[in-house]
């Protein structure tokens, strides 16, 4: 499990329930992150955890855990995580 204590949140919520992106700031995507107009990042995440997972307002807790590990399986520097 990678360690993401020191990892920048950009937290954002689609249909209710609140998720967070966590980005390594030593990580390549960090830098074209913060370069971002603000809230856009937020609309990309809801945009693609609406296409990947569909509407998690529909899902358990457990449900929606299993589907991120998933998605997030083998990240090194970006995670989409419960908040």
């Amino acid at each position: 499990m990678l360690n993401t204590d020191n990892w920048v949140s950009y937290p954002f919520s689609v249909e209710g329930v609140n998720f967070v992106s966590k980005l390594d700031p030593q990580g390549s995507f960090y830098p074209m992150v913060e370069r971002l107009l603000p809230g856009i990042f937020a609309s990309e995440n809801a945009r693609a955890v609406t296409e990947i997972i569909g509407n998690p307002n529909l899902m358990t807790r457990e449900e929606l855990e299993n589907e991120l590990n998933r998605v997030n399986e083998g990240a090194t520097q970006a995670l989409v995580c419960l908040a």
